[in-house]
């Protein structure tokens, strides 16, 4: 089943500068899904051998040894993720959402980038790699660092595993680079 993979961009407040603008990824796990019910549990089995499987091929590609567990056993009941840090700069915790919808209805969402429809990555393997998304610690020198560096860091770490291309990483971030440079309150430098 394939996943569409979109970035959010949430307008800051109380004063929208675009360091500030928060963002998220988001993943529909059941994008243009039209199975009838009758088939839907031999795929879920199926899926969920194959998940196991490109689960421990995805750990080997990020040289990890530890998958965890929760990510293979809970698949047939995910159909979305919302995946962020939050927090303040130097002490940002990761969050995910399962089985919410996009926030539309917020007036804190600023822009929704799709990023792009990952025809065969398992929705275990997606969550478990970007779940692993280094966050700097408290005492690192990167104090600039915040939620738009982790979505960066996400979507290349998803390049690294195969399970998306350069190409649109590389298009999404510019979009959300753009989105960010939209905020409300960002002062206007002029030269002269």
């Amino acid at each position: 089943m394939p996943t569409t993979l979109s970035i959010l961009v949430f307008v800051a407040s109380p004063l929208d500068y675009a360091r500030y603008r928060h963002t998220a990824l988001f993943f529909d796990f059941n994008a243009q899904s039209s199975r009838n019910s009758s088939s839907e549990d031999e795929d879920q089995i199926e899926t969920a051998v194959t998940d196991s499987a490109l689960i421990q091929k995805t750990n080997t590609l990020m040289n990890r040894q530890d998958a965890r567990p929760e990510f293979e056993s809970d698949n047939a009941n995910i159909k979305s993720s919302l995946m962020e840090v939050i927090g303040e700069r130097g002490f940002f915790n990761f969050t995910e959402r399962v089985n919410s919808a996009i926030p539309v209805s917020s007036t804190d969402l600023a822009h929704i980038i799709p990023v792009s429809t990952l025809e065969a990555a398992p929705p275990s393997a997606l969550r478990l790699i970007t779940s692993d998304t280094l966050i700097p610690s408290n005492a690192s020198d990167e104090q600039d660092w915040n939620s738009q560096n982790w979505v960066g860091d996400a979507l290349g770490r998803l390049v690294k595993a195969g399970y998306l291309d350069a190409g649109d990483r590389d298009r999404a971030l510019d979009e959300m680079v753009d989105a960010v440079l939209e905020a409300g309150d960002e002062e206007v430098v002029s030269n002269g």
